[in-house]
């Protein structure tokens, strides 16, 4: 984290950009170079201190010659102000709301040329009143392109692929998280409070959620897949906050996770054999150590001819894509009157009565583990599951926590007998952050229970001293049931203890 919160009478914030402070991302391509953003409503921009290229900064390259009217500061924020108004109420009478997320390709230009209009009539009007010209008239453009057909100040932010989250604490505290960590990007800022929360509305309204006092936390899924979270007040003390979540599949199959360094190729062909054969397997780890990714490679080599049945809160498995027989669930919230709500446990529920022969949930939180344990004994081998935890052990603990949430209440020691023998392998993603990368660091097998504790062991674990996932030389269970499906697997040389 570059950039902290001031303490006793330390400065205020935002604070002085340091040199790890992240740059705008660059346009994409045919589209308009991105201007600076200026800086802070409450700090007046400077002509004098032109902007860098990339960097959201001053306004202020004077005009070159034959321009008419002279540049001011200021101007820049003022003209966007009205122009955004103007330009949204013309687009509302070409596009409804639903289309406004993904307009047609002929719907873009039409709207790029609208934003091009205004914008000469604009520098007309001043020129003929003498009055002060825009002075970076290609950023101000592509910034009220970005207000219309994107997230406003926060596009260049998604269009940059080396970012993976977007934090939005307030109007002025923007950060991003890349692969190195994590970066406030100085003078990304909104003209307040109010701005920030109309942009959130406008985009979750056409995907039919809301966000106001009576609703105030709304998550949902964007066109392009990423995940965006916003919080207003009464549910936060004072700003809107938001996060973006941008779901970057670096792979798609186990072979790819090998190519990234997620995991070696020995492991990647026991895991291969093991989803083949119909092992169940729960996927655990941290916020953002990308267990998505390892559970959408895994159902990558579910056989073609097995029907499998996904179920999320927000989408974000692509197994439709690669599997022929697929159907993907998706939960649904309430609303104000908690009319229509769809739940996780109800879809499960559901999910069995469509023939299917394996479930794969995309996490589970709550009572609807208990759904999940349930399938999983009763004949839909190779279901699988992400959840939160810290490791392996911990996951299977935390599973059986949530399965005794449910209404039914069942005993906990049933519970975890269920788990003991439902769940066969545990694989457990860390993100290590110096350097910042995904790794699978355990691949632990369930053995059963002694008393009241879930026993296991390494089959693979992380090796510091080799920086590498290693067989610990434990021959898996699963190898009889590999045998008697037909999957052909041969385990890895035994390794050298010396």
């Amino acid at each position: 984290m570059t950039a902290g919160f001031s303490r006793g009478s330390g400065p205020s914030w935002p604070p002085a950009p340091s040199p790890n402070a992240h740059p705008v991302a660059p346009p994409a391509p045919g589209r308009p170079a991105a201007a600076p953003r200026p800086g802070t409503p409450s700090t007046p921009s400077t002509p004098s201190t032109p902007s860098t290229p990339g960097t959201p900064g001053t306004p202020g390259t004077p005009g070159t010659p034959g321009t008419p009217g002279t540049p001011a500061p200021g101007v820049d924020r003022a003209a966007e102000r009205a122009l955004r108004a103007e330009i949204h109420e013309a687009v509302g009478h070409l596009l409804d709301e639903q289309q406004l997320l993904a307009p047609p390709p002929h719907q873009t230009q039409r709207i790029q040329a609208l934003v091009r209009e205004h914008l000469l009539a604009y520098q007309r009007r001043a020129a003929t009143a003498g009055a002060p010209v825009i002075a970076d008239p290609a950023g101000v453009e592509q910034r009220l392109i970005d207000s219309v057909l994107g997230l406003g100040p926060l596009e260049p932010l998604l269009r940059d692929g080396e970012i993976e989250e977007v934090i939005v604490n307030g109007p002025q505290r923007v950060f991003v998280i890349d692969r190195t960590g994590k970066h406030f990007v100085p003078h990304l800022v909104f003209d307040g409070d109010e701005e920030l929360r109309s942009l959130v509305k406008r985009i979750v309204g056409p995907l039919g959620r809301r966000l106001d006092e009576s609703s105030p936390i709304v998550d949902v899924r964007l066109p392009d897949g990423s995940r965006l979270n916003a919080v207003i007040p009464p549910a936060t003390t004072r700003w809107t906050c938001v996060t973006i979540r941008k779901f970057i599949l670096r792979a798609q199959s186990l072979e790819e996770l090998v190519g990234l360094g997620t995991l070696p190729e020995p492991a990647a062909q026991f895991l291969d054999a093991a989803v083949q054969a119909g092992v169940n397997v729960l996927v655990s780890g941290a916020t953002g150590a990308g267990k998505t990714t390892v559970l959408n490679c895994l159902g990558a080599s579910v056989p073609s001819e097995d029907r499998v049945v996904t179920i999320e809160e927000v989408p974000e498995l692509a197994l439709e894509k690669q599997l022929p027989d697929c159907v993907a669930l998706q939960s649904r919230a309430g609303n104000v009157e908690g009319a229509g709500e769809i739940t996780i446990r109800t879809l499960v529920r559901n999910a069995l009565r469509m023939r299917p022969t394996r479930l794969m949930v995309g996490e589970v939180r709550g009572e609807e583990a208990l759904e999940m344990l349930l399938a999983m004994n009763t004949g839909h081998d190779g279901s699988m599951s992400t959840i939160h935890a810290n490791g392996p052990r911990q996951a299977l603990d935390r599973l059986v926590t949530l399965a005794s949430m449910a209404e039914e209440r069942i005993p906990v020691p049933t519970l975890r007998h269920m788990v003991a023998t439902t769940v066969e392998l545990v694989v457990h993603v860390q993100v290590r952050h110096h350097p910042r990368r995904r790794r699978v660091s355990h691949i632990w097998e369930v053995t059963g229970q002694e008393g009241d504790v879930l026993t296991g062991h390494d089959l693979w674990v992380f090796d510091p001293a080799r920086d590498r996932l290693a067989w610990t030389g434990i021959q898996p269970r699963c190898l009889t049931r590999m045998a008697d499906r037909g999957v052909a697997y041969a385990l890895p040389p035994v390794p050298d203890r010396s």
